[in-house]
């Protein structure tokens, strides 16, 4: 190996994939509630404020878990899949693991607080994507089943009082009547939808078209740019019943778990994530991980975990180095053999 490949493989084997290295300081506050407030809702760990109603919300359940000496369940919502522009789709790469871990040392200190071992679940909703965003099922089954192997391996590496789950919304309800109301439910929502400013209908327009894959399930490439422009509106507002009518399919079953804290990635900045806290990828990364690719940044002094967007990748690709790794996830995703290498301080 060259220096590099030392260096890297020193890395990821011994900082990155070391379960039991995570190094916290103590909670802060008054008393138990507020020093668990304050871990949650510090801005070291969101980037930006959280929203009042999120705060109010879980300000609740942070008493009815200590009040009825309950543990901690907290529910980390995602899409359950890989965005389709990276390098390493439709599997997980190296921007899971990232995430993993700043979740696990995000919650560590309030685990430690507490007699009952701390839930970290991650919850999958990737059972409408097919038709919201004609991604191929099979490219999120390939996904879901490497995800659960990673949180089977991080339980088994892991000595803290945390549990990892992993869980699919799918497995919650039948997904011919999920369909049959998003479908019933859709003129409702488009009527709400319409009614919105302009420039909020573009900020959603514009979200919804970046997780469309023209070329997925089937061949959309050559479509009219009118037959495009509905294409995009319908994945938003299918997208907008599908969270409705999963709430009211599983919510009292599921997300209104006396015990459950909901967690959102960036996404929950946006419209429809007010309600529960969000959060940044890693330390120095927003991208969520399922839509960004996980490299490293080299500096000479540290290495820095960073999940990028496509934005981002275009604008350095032609200077990112390939590494290969051994190393235990290997047989889990071939993603795992290498991960990208930019040396020197990113220019964003």
């Amino acid at each position: 190996m060259n220096d590099l490949e030392t260096k890297v493989n020193d890395y990821i084997n011994n900082e990155l994939l070391n379960f039991n290295n995570i190094h916290t300081n103590p909670l802060e506050g008054a008393n138990l509630k507020n020093k668990i407030l304050n871990r949650l809702f510090s801005r070291k760990w969101s980037r930006k404020a959280q929203f009042e109603d999120a705060k109010k919300f879980t300000e609740k359940k942070v008493d009815t878990v200590l009040n009825n000496n309950y543990n901690f369940l907290f529910c980390f919502c995602f899409g359950g899949y890989k965005h389709f522009w990276t390098p390493t789709y439709p599997e997980p790469d190296w921007a899971e693991i990232f995430t993993i871990k700043y979740l696990m040392e995000y919650i560590l200190p309030i685990a430690e607080t507490q007699s009952k071992r701390t839930i970290l679940e991650f919850e999958s909703e990737e059972v409408a994507l097919t038709y919201m965003n004609n991604t191929p099922q099979e490219g999120m089954d390939k996904y879901n089943l490497a995800f659960r192997k990673l949180i089977d391996f991080v339980n088994n590496k892991n000595k803290y009082p945390i549990d990892l789950s992993f869980v699919l919304a799918r497995d919650f309800y039948d997904k011919d009547e999920l369909l049959k109301k998003m479908y019933e439910y859709l003129p409702e929502v488009q009527q709400r939808f319409n009614s919105l400013p302009d420039e909020e209908k573009k900020i959603r327009l514009r979200r919804a078209e970046t997780n469309i894959m023209w070329n997925g399930k089937e061949d959309l490439t050559n479509i009219s740019d009118e037959e495009r422009r509905k294409f995009i509106y319908d994945s938003r507002t299918l997208n907008e019943s599908f969270l409705d009518i999963d709430y009211e399919l599983r919510g009292k079953e599921y997300f209104e778990q006396e015990n459950l804290i909901p967690l959102l990635g960036s996404f929950g900045l946006g419209a429809g994530g007010e309600a529960w806290l969000h959060l940044a990828s890693n330390k120095s990364s927003m991208v969520d991980f399922w839509a960004g690719i996980g490299i490293l940044e080299i500096r000479e002094d540290k290495i820095i975990e960073k999940t990028i967007s496509k934005k981002q990748f275009d604008q350095i690709k032609d200077k990112l180095v390939k590494v290969y790794i051994d190393n235990e996830l290997c047989n889990i995703s071939s993603n795992y053999s290498w991960i990208y290498v930019y040396e020197g301080k990113l220019p964003f």
